[in-house]
This record gives structure tokens, C-alpha cells and sequence, in this order.
């Protein structure tokens, strides 16, 4: 197969049917099958013939490809895969594991009948160089294919392409990032242009995440001693000390969890010490997460824009990350459609530390049809020349802040302008003309019919 009908194939198993599985399942089967395939390629010359691909094939052709069968194959060809130079025994994938616990008839039919026709389908790619060499592309563009498949998942192409213009303007800079709440590790991917060479840190609470994470580092080359994934409660045990990062990438348009408090570190606890007891919120957590940053760091992030302007404590924390922290760059008020969330208004905000100067750029793109080139070098330009342009955005210094009470609502500093339309004065004199002489008929036509009916 040449490039293009590969890549067809590839994109092709989300739009297939898997009758009896969950959608949770067929992609988990999906990801496990195929990265089975990438290490039988990768590794074919020091394979045993009995544990690749065309083992399983024969066994499938042969009907003798159930459930227990499928199973006892992966364990034993787990120990060769690992000695021929993985990283990876395959029998502590959480895939694996959940299918050793499978009681149901039902249930291990319908996966032994995917399972079938997947590696059937795999085994027509063959084993071209080609093949090995687009593998991880492929797996990458199928991955988002299945982001986009669920809201909590979904990352639009837009969104990643508003943290890439951020990031990339210190791209030379940024070698250690930080990603919670990955899922799928879409993000990292957008803070530099070179992902194999970052140091990524990052957690998530649930498993099949973090284990495709480490799959596509892998296969993207990023070294396994620059790879750090962690779930919910390892991440707190490892952050006693995390001021380390470059960037921190935030995706969190539903809220951060009530509680969230990202870092335990010895800044994180004066911060919260001087600020006093907080037990939710968007804003201790983005602190936090500040807290985080090299001296020069920068992090982005999408969270609810209620944040910009609710009262009491709130209020206190917007004081003191921009007045005494000048940690705040940017907010930008964000299109709906860009989204998966509905009924409330996201923003973008853009901190950094050490800033230059102590101003914050304000951006309405509310009704910006879509994120591409133009509009993003009109953005990229007005935040690096920190311009104001009526409508679009303002340059705010923090004594027009602070006279606001750091409320950072868009209105405040932002005003739209209402386009006048021209009238053709002459046209709707004409208008008018033609709309007395249809009422003359009209009238004259009444008038006929009541003669008629002598009314």
C-alpha cells in the first residue's frame, strides 16, 4: 500500500462497527492491537516467527482465535517483546489485565470477533518500511480522530492552534513541560515543535490515558527517562518540589475540580499561606500552578471565564496574582464553537513570570469565525506589539485595573462597536412610491368587490 491508502486505513477504524464493545473498549482494543503491530515491525528480525502478527493471523483464520486463546498468546509472546528491545510487557497493560477479569460469554465473543477481524485487517498493511516509518503519525492522527469522539476528551484543532502561537514564541526555551489532566497527551504536543526533545511531565486520573501517552512517546521517540506520568495520587507524593517547569499547558473548560491545589511545593504553601485558607476554585488552582513555573515560565490556560469577575475571595486572588505577582499577560474571551462545553463563556489566559512590563492585553475574539493563519498573526501581533485596536483589544496597565477592583470582565475594557449601515435614502424613497401605489390597488380591488357584492 502506498502512503495515502495507509493513512485511509488508519482513519478508517473509528468509523467501523464493534457491535457488544463499549467505546471505551474498541479503542482500547484498537490502541493495544495496533501498538502489538508497531512492536512486532520494529522489532521483526529478533522475534521469534511463533509471536508476530501472522501467528495470531493463522490462529484467527483457523477459528481458533477466542478469548482464552488471544490471552495465552499475549502472555507468552510478552516476555519476547520486552527482550527484543521494548520497553513494555504487554501483560501490564490495564487492557490486558481487564480482559483476564472477563466473565461474560457474551463479552468474550464480541471481543474475540473484533479481535479477529482487526489483526486480519492489520496483516494486509504488510511490513514495509513505509509502514514502520508512518506508524507513528498515523497513530497520532488516529488518537485525536478518537478525542474527538468524546466531549470530555475533544480538543478542536483551533484551541491547540491558539496554545501553539503562545508557546512557540519561546519554543528555543521550553524543554521541561507540565500537562495535567492530558488526556491523550494532545497538549504537550502544541509546546514545541520538537516534542521528542521536551521533558514531560503530566498526570491523569484515568489509566488508558496515561498508557497511551506512553505509547505515542514512545513511538514519537520521546526518551523513557523524559517521560513522567503519573495518576492523581502519585502526582501529589511527586510535587513536593516541582518549581522546575518552562510551560504548563491547562485545558480545563468545565472547571478545575473543587479542591484541586496542583502543587504541594514550598512556594505553593507561602502562597497559600498569605492569601489564607481556599478549598476550591478555578484561581487556586491556576496559582498554584504558577507557583510551578521557572523564573521565566510561561503557562496557558482554558477555564471558565466566571473566574474574571466572581466576588469575595475571588476577587483577593485576581489582586494578588496580577497586582503583586504581575503574573497575568493575557485574556482572551473565546468563540462558542471552538468548544464542546455549552451554556457559560471560556477564556484563555496567558501567565508569565518576570515580565517586562506590568500591563495585560485583552482580547474579545467572541465572534471569531475560526483560528486560522490571518487571524492568528493578527493576534500574535497585537499581544507582542501590545497594541489596542477599538473592538478587538486593549492594552490595560493595572492602575486601570485596580480602579476596577480587578474585575477582569471583557466589557470593562473592551468596547464593541456597532457598525452603521448606509442608507440609500433615494432607494427607500423609491420603495415607499412603489408601496402607495400596491395600496392604491389593493384598495380600488376592495372597493370592486364590495360593488360587486353590493356590501
Amino acid at each position: 500500500m502506498d502512503e495515502k491508502q495507509l493513512h485511509y486505513e488508519f482513519m478508517s477504524i473509528p468509523g467501523e462497527s464493534h457491535p457488544g464493545l463499549t467505546f471505551e473498549e474498541y479503542r482500547d482494543t484498537c490502541v493495544f492491537l495496533l501498538f502489538y503491530h508497531y512492536l512486532c515491525l520494529r522489532f521483526d528480525e529478533r522475534l521469534d516467527d511463533a509471536y508476530k502478527l501472522d501467528a495470531m493471523v493463522r490462529m484467527a483464520v483457523r477459528g481458533k482465535l477466542q478469548l482464552p486463546s488471544f490471552l495465552r498468546f499475549i502472555e507468552d509472546a510478552s516476555p519476547f517483546i520486552h527482550l527484543a528491545g521494548g520497553d513494555f510487557q504487554l501483560t501490564d497493560f490495564s487492557f490486558y489485565r481487564n480482559l483476564t477479569r472477563m466473565q461474560s460469554t457474551e463479552k468474550q465473543k464480541s471481543y474475540a470477533r473484533f479481535v479477529r477481524k482487526m489483526i486480519k485487517k492489520m496483516n494486509l498493511w504488510g511490513s514495509g518500511e513505509l509502514l514502520l516509518e508512518k506508524y507513528p503519525v498515523f497513530f497520532e492522527e488516529l488518537l485525536q480522530a478518537f478525542a474527538g469522539m468524546k466531549k470530555e476528551t475533544a480538543i478542536s484543532s483551533e484551541v491547540l492552534r491558539l496554545y501553539r502561537l503562545f508557546f512557540s514564541k519561546g519554543d528555543e526555551k521550553i524543554r521541561r513541560v507540565f500537562v495535567p489532566e492530558f488526556t491523550y497527551g494532545t497538549l504537550y504536543r502544541c509546546m514545541s515543535e520538537n516534542p521528542a526533545k521536551l521533558d514531560i511531565s503530566g498526570y491523569d486520573s484515568h489509566e488508558g490515558y496515561r498508557e497511551i501517552l506512553k505509547i505515542l512517546g514512545y513511538m514519537k521517540g520521546v526518551p523513557e527517562g523524559s517521560l513522567h506520568v503519573y495518576d492523581r495520587r502519585e502526582w501529589e507524593e511527586e510535587s513536593e518540589d516541582t518549581e522546575k517547569f518552562d510551560a504548563i499547558g491547562i485545558y480545563m473548560p468545565e472547571g478545575a475540580e473543587a479542591g484541586s491545589v496542583m502543587a504541594k511545593n514550598r512556594k505553593s504553601r507561602k502562597l497559600m499561606e498569605k492569601i489564607g485558607p481556599i478549598s476550591k476554585g478555578e484561581l487556586p488552582f491556576l496559582l498554584s500552578a504558577f507557583s510551578m513555573l521557572k523564573e521565566d515560565g510561561v503557562l496557558a490556560a482554558i477555564l471558565p471565564g466566571a473566574l474574571l469577575y466572581r466576588e469575595g475571595k475571588e476577587s483577593q486572588l485576581r489582586r494578588f496574582l496580577v497586582s503583586e505577582k504581575n503574573g497575568l499577560d493575557l485574556v482572551m474571551l473565546l468563540p462558542d464553537h471552538i468548544l464542546q462545553t455549552a451554556g457559560q463563556k471560556e477564556v484563555l489566559l496567558l501567565l508569565r513570570k518576570n515580565r517586562p512590563g506590568r500591563d495585560v492585553m485583552f482580547f474579545d475574539c467572541s465572534e471569531v469565525e475560526s483560528f486560522e493563519s490571518e487571524q492568528l498573526n493578527a493576534i500574535g501581533i497585537a499581544w507582542k506589539e501590545r497594541k489596542t485596536v477599538p473592538g478587538f483589544c486593549s492594552r490595560v496597565e493595572q492602575m486601570e485595573l485596580e480602579q476596577n477592583d480587578f474585575n477582569l470582565n471583557l466589557p470593562r475594557y473592551i468596547v464593541k462597536t456597532v457598525k452603521v449601515a448606509k442608507v440609500d435614502i433615494d432607494a427607500r424613497k423609491k420603495r415607499i412610491a412603489e408601496i402607495d401605489r400596491e395600496l392604491e390597488e389593493i384598495e380600488e380591488r376592495i372597493a370592486m368587490y364590495k360593488r360587486d357584492l353590493e356590501l
